[in-house]
């Protein structure tokens, strides 16, 4: 009698298992797949900023590419003079419209670490880039602390002062 329990069990696990199956690709209509292939956009975002803004942005890396790419010679704090090619900072925030009450930018990086800066030192700083090394995002804050200079940015969020 046990073995016919263990075997109703079995056939039963087997059909619900398979049920599941059958209903999950069922469930989405062919009709939507090519649709949701035109609405992406060119590349996925690599760079988030919200907050604080008028409008948050995704970025892709073909949007940055798209905005005035610019190189240039910064010192970083710890490796001296070193050439960087980006985007101006400042522009990425205009893009997005910094409201009224933002008073800071928490920057934060691929892995978690995040360095707060105020807002008023980055809106001086016209030196200050988001640069692009291959598909990384890094900061460079001329006449910051090595922490604002953020490697593997993926996210800016202004935030009150």
């Amino acid at each position: 009698m046990s073995r016919s329990i263990k075997l109703l069990l079995v056939l039963f696990l087997c059909l619900a298992v398979s049920a599941c199956g059958a209903t999950a690709p069922a469930a989405a209509p062919a009709t939507e797949a090519p649709a949701a292939v035109e609405e992406a956009p060119a590349g996925a975002p690599i760079l988030s900023v919200s907050g604080m803004v008028g409008q948050e942005l995704a970025l892709t890396e073909a949007d940055l590419q798209g905005m005035q790419v610019v190189t240039l010679t910064a010192e970083h704090p710890k490796n001296g003079p070193t050439e960087y090619t980006g985007v101006y900072l400042n522009a990425v925030l205009d893009m997005a419209g910094i409201a009224d009450a933002a008073g800071k930018l928490v920057i934060t990086a691929s892995d978690g670490y995040s360095a707060e800066v105020p807002l008023a030192d980055v809106k001086a700083c016209t030196e200050c880039l988001i640069a692009m090394d291959g598909s990384a995002l890094n900061m460079v804050m001329p006449g910051m602390s090595s922490k604002a200079w953020v490697k593997e940015v993926v996210k800016i969020e202004l935030a009150g002062g």
